[in-house]
Parts: C-alpha cells; structure tokens; sequence
C-alpha cells in the first residue's frame, strides 16, 4: 500500500509540474504576439500657442487636458490669452484664465489683453482682466504711441473709458487721448468725465496742436456753452496764458492794446483776458469761481483791472472795483469843445461847472472813464504840484482836481475844477462812477 502511495504522489507531482510548464508556455506566446503598449504625447506650451492661433478646438482641449502651461508665447511675444482676446475669442479666453493663464503679460510693443478688452469694448472681460491685475499702469503706452485710454475710447464702451480715467495717475500734461477723452466728455454733456479728466491733469487742457487753454478760447470765441461746462467741472479760474500764443488765438482779438500786454508780457490770466474784451459775464464768473483779481503781470505788473480800465471796458472796470452806479442813475458828461461839467442823475443834469481840459500838446483823453480812486491831498508825481479832490480816471495817468480854471485850455490833460465844484464832487461822486469825455 505504501509503495502504492508513493507511485500515485509521484504521479501527481509531474501532472502540476506539466501543468505550470503549459501556463507558463502559454503566457510566453501571449506576450510575444500581444500589441505594444501606445507611447506617451508630448505636448508643449507652443502647441497651446499654435492651437489658439489657428483656433484648432480639439488641440485647445487636448492642451487644457493635459494642463499645459498656458503662458507660452509666439515669435512676436503674443500668449494664447492675447491671442484670443486679439481674435475675439472670448470662450478660449476665459477657459485660459481658468486654466492660470497671466492677464498682465504683454507681447513685445506693450499691447496687453486688458488693452484687447478694451479696443473690442468688451466690459465683462475687461472686468475680468481688471480683477486679476496685480498692478495696473493705466497711462502705460505702447511702443506704438497708443495707451489703454484711447484703446477704450476706440471700442466706445462708456463704462470702460470711466474706469480707465479713474484709474489714470495725476499727469503733467495732457495727452491725445486724454484731449479725445475731454472732446467726447464735452460734445456728450458728460459733466462728471469732464470733472474727473480736469482732475487728472495739472496742466489745464488745450485744443489740439495749440498752446493756448481751452478755457481761453472759450472767452476769446464769445463761446459761452463751452465756458459755462468748463467752468462748472472745475476749470482753474486763474489760468494764464502762455508765452508764446498762437496766432490764430491772437487773431481773435479785436484790441490792439490787449494784444500787445498778451505778447509782451507775462503771468496774463484768463480773468484779465475777459476783463480786457469787455466780457463782463465771463469776468463775473470768473471772480464766482475765485479768480484773484490782485494778480499782476509780471513786467509791467497790470491788474485785471487796469487792463480792462485802459483797454475803455468800464462796464469790466465796474465789476473789478466792487460796485458802481449805472450810467442811468449817475455819470458825468466833460465837454471839451464847451469847457463845461455836468453831473447827471436820472437822465437830468443836477449840477453843472466850468472845467479847465488839457492845453496844446497836453489834450485830455476823450472816451468813456470810469473813477478809480480818491485821494483828498494828492500831489502829482510827475509835475510835482498839489491836485486837491483828486478822483482817478480808469487807472491812468489823468484825473479830475480842484485847480486853477480859466476860460480855457489850460492843463497838462487832467480836468480842473473850481474848488467848491471839486469838493462837491469828491464828497457826493462814488468810485466806479461812469465819466464820459467828448
């Protein structure tokens, strides 16, 4: 029996080992004819470049995928994100922000998918961008000239062209785009652009190509609508004129003596400019807005008020001395040819004296004058003689006084007047009174 055994498990033994040796066959031949397992794709950030260009979908995804770094760039500097927002894609674009693609890089001129945004007036994905912005240059340029402002303003997307000007830093001087900017906000009635775009500027702004502000022109041109909005968002009331003005804007001044203090002297504001053409609501305005009326010229150190006083605007001269009666209630009328003084009120001759005008070679002004000034004791600087009652003329170099009054011509061209005539005037005769010589 137990030789038995043995024969049987020895048996069995080369059964299981046959058995293995058949398994083990079997799985050699499977290997050998079995395909090779497929190779791994290699994908590149270029691929993500060239997918986006050509706009090849299917390789877009494969490149998201496969989670491909998409900050890649082109020959000319260009990511996929500036791609797509060049071409309008804005599907791509957002699955590209998704996918951690940087809004801030910009190809080699500087041109950057915030700025594609705003050139296509795209408002959601330029907010999109805006939120994602570590640190904005709005007045960043191109190496083309171009800034993010006049892109905005090319895409025409109202709330994009704010935000940029809220964004923009205090700037020096003014810019085409800023200057495009102010001519959409003023042409639209834009009064809180208008604000915001004088607010951002130290300079005030100029037409295009010229030197002269806006503000000026607007006086000079009678423009009252265009000063008016100026004015209301917050123009500097103390503008001055620059050096050297242009010819077209000297070519608006009718008054040769104006022209001449614009020229030849410095520091001339736009208060004096108004002042000078006789405008008297722009002088008006002016001073509402907190003009300083004490400013002078730098050489010949004139006031708005002498200017408008010598350039015959009395009305201009009224407002800048304060006050003064109307011609209707009060003025004085100087015969020259008469010799003759007549202060009327209401249209009627109240009072009426001799006077004493300017002799051969000394011949009084004639013109409409307005009283400047009042000194009791005056003594002229000039002649060196005592001119009691003194009252001013318009700031010049002239005046009425108690003197000597013979039957005729005989001053060195102020208004002499009986003593007690002189007094009566002095004490009864406001300043900004109108004084009419003829």
């Amino acid at each position: 029996m137990l030789f038995d055994q043995a024969l049987h498990m020895r048996a069995s033994t080369r059964r299981i080992v046959f058995q293995a040796a058949v398994v083990f066959l079997i799985l050699l031949w499977a290997t050998a004819i079995a395909p090779e397992p497929p190779a791994r794709i290699s994908i590149s950030p270029r691929d993500l470049v060239r997918a986006v260009t050509i706009g090849r979908s299917s390789l877009i995804d494969l490149c998201l995928i496969e989670q491909v770094d998409p900050n890649g760039r082109d020959t000319h500097g260009r990511t996929p994100l500036l791609i797509a927002t060049s071409r309008q894609d804005w599907k791509t674009a957002r699955r590209l922000i998704d996918a951690g693609a940087l809004v801030d890089h910009a190809d080699e001129k500087g041109f950057t998918p915030l700025m594609a945004a705003a050139m296509h007036g795209n408002l959601e994905m330029f907010r999109a961008f805006l939120a994602r912005l570590t640190n904005l240059h709005a007045e960043a340029r191109c190496k083309d000239g171009r800034d993010l402002l006049g892109m905005a303003l090319d895409g025409g997307n109202p709330e994009i062209i704010r935000t940029v000007t809220e964004r923009l830093p205090l700037m020096p001087q003014w810019r085409t785009s800023t200057r495009r900017a102010l001519e959409a906000a003023l042409l639209a009635g834009n009064k809180d652009q208008i604000r915001l775009l004088l607010g951002k500027h130290a300079a005030p702004p100029t037409p295009e190509g010229k030197r002269v502000p806006l503000v000026a022109y607007a006086i000079a041109k009678n423009d009252a609508p265009l000063f008016s909005t100026l004015m209301a968002c917050g123009a500097d009331p103390n503008t001055v004129l620059p050096t050297r003005c242009d010819k077209e804007f000297l070519a608006l001044l009718p008054s040769k003596s104006l022209r001449s203090y614009i020229e030849e002297d410095r520091n001339v504001t736009v208060l004096m400019l108004a002042a000078g053409l006789g405008q008297e609501g722009y002088v008006r305005a002016l001073l509402g807005a907190g003009a300083d009326r004490t400013r002078a010229t730098r050489h010949d150190k004139m006031l708005a008020l002498y200017i408008a006083a010598e350039t015959g605007q009395w009305r201009c001269t009224q407002i800048l001395l304060g006050g003064g009666p109307s011609p209707d209630e009060l003025r004085i009328e100087i015969s020259l040819a008469s010799q003759r003084v007549a202060l009327i009120k209401n249209g009627v001759p109240m009072f009426r004296t001799e006077c004493s005008t300017g002799r051969r070679g000394y011949s009084t002004r004639s013109g409409e004058f307005v009283i400047t000034g009042k000194e009791r004791n005056h003594r002229s600087t000039i002649y060196h003689v005592d001119m009691p009652y003194f009252m001013r003329l318009s700031c010049l170099d002239f005046g009425m006084h108690a003197g000597m009054v013979p039957n005729y011509p005989a001053s060195h061209g102020c208004i002499r007047l009986p003593p007690e005539a002189a007094r009566k005037f002095f004490s009864e005769i406001p300043i900004g009174t109108l004084v009419t010589v003829k």
